[in-house]
């Protein structure tokens, strides 16, 4: 698949320089699609359209799993569909079994929701310990200074939200197997334009919204759960975490699958799923590697353009830790955000910095017509 032909699934791109895949990505062909589809089953104005379709959904589900598997390097039993990233990091915070002076590890200026979570449980006298950052960025000596024997968790982002630096996932991975701490990633940031490997990285759990890179809706995402961790966790439960017995609903027996379905409290965001099943068929389609290769090179591009017109990059330029987030800090964020939203290109302002994010459908006329904006603002 070319970039032209990716561009055909976007219409925005006839009228609009979309770089905002950081915050909410624009909906292709496919995921509309998918979508009205769905709602047109609902709907009912076929009379041979299910509109109780819970059974005739699940084959889709189970396809989307197994495309999310072949993202994510697992297996589909290791995979369940979540709301959000949030719901997904609450599972293993509150699923674990804490003992008071139990301590997790994060890096500090993290998205707060790789956060709350854990300082949730500081209640039950969990400790969380920050690994010292600057702007996003760490080593691993600075997460082995951090770590301490009572430490049994560290979780960090992929990639972070407003620097964009790239954490090395399978380098913390082995630190992590090496002092026996679980390893857990938030990877909104990076799942959908950056390649993975779960198991490789030697990743014990990972969540992430399906809206951003991944290019679905809100309200829908993944979480990957290790098959040894899922028999220590507490799942939370609803009528779904398990076997249904719809014969006799009122036999109360609280058993859960043997897989990551045991996390599927009720019934799901269907919509969403589907949707999320069309953005991830359309990602496999492009590929994977080809992807994260057009995204890097065009954040590549992007800052080194910005860099020579003198505005300052918030973060690490270190080739390692490339992602597709390109972040500059201006004298004046606000009035060049709305400069450039005069002129039809969509970014983004987090804490007083202009924050640009271009994926694998972006081009060099994309950026042109960025940066000859930001030359007519400067």
């Amino acid at each position: 698949m070319t970039v032209d032909e990716l561009r055909a699934h976007f219409p925005h791109t006839d009228h609009r320089t979309y770089v905002n895949h950081a915050a909410v990505s624009p909906m292709s062909r496919p995921v509309k699609a998918a979508i009205d589809e769905y709602v047109a089953e609902r709907h009912g104005a076929d009379p041979n359209a299910p509109i109780a379709n819970f059974e005739a959904f699940q084959p889709l589900m189970v396809e989307g799993k197994e495309r999310a598997s072949r993202v994510l390097g697992t297996a589909p039993e290791q995979i369940e569909f979540i709301p959000n990233t949030s719901t997904g990091l609450n599972v293993l915070a509150q699923g674990l079994d804490w003992t008071a002076g139990d301590r997790i590890a994060l890096p500090d200026g993290a998205f707060p929701t790789n956060v709350y979570p854990f300082l949730n449980l500081e209640e039950e006298g969990v400790d969380v310990d920050f690994v010292p950052t600057d702007e996003g960025a760490y080593t691993l000596d600075d997460i082995e200074q951090t770590l301490r024997p009572e430490t049994r968790l560290l979780s960090v982002s992929w990639v972070h939200f407003l620097s964009g630096f790239r954490a090395d996932l399978e380098a913390i991975g082995e630190l992590c197997d090496a002092h026996d701490v679980l390893f857990c990633v938030d990877a909104i940031q990076g799942l959908g334009a950056l390649q993975i490997d779960v198991e490789a990285a030697g990743i014990d759990f990972l969540a992430a919204g399906g809206h951003k890179w991944l290019m679905a809706t809100q309200g829908i995402g993944l979480l990957y759960c290790d098959a040894a961790l899922q028999d220590r966790l507490r799942p939370p439960t609803g009528w779904l975490h398990g076997p249904v017995d719809w014969e006799h609903l009122d036999r109360y027996e609280l058993t859960f699958h043997d897989d990551a379905r045991r996390f599927r409290t009720g019934t799901l965001n269907s919509v969403g799923v589907a949707a999320l099943h069309a953005a991830l068929g359309l990602h496999l389609n492009a590929g994977p590697a080809w992807c994260e290769e057009q995204v890097v090179d065009l954040s590549t591009t992007l800052a080194t353009e910005l860099a020579e017109r003198g505005l300052r990059r918030y973060g690490t330029s270190d080739p390692q830790h490339a992602s597709g987030i390109v972040t500059i800090a201006p004298e004046e964020p606000d009035a060049l955000f709305e400069h450039l939203a005069a002129h039809d290109i969509t970014a983004a302002v987090r804490n007083q910095k202009v924050r640009f994010a271009p994926t694998y459908y972006n081009n060099a006329s994309d950026l042109r017509h960025v940066l000859d904006a930001v030359d007519s603002f400067l």
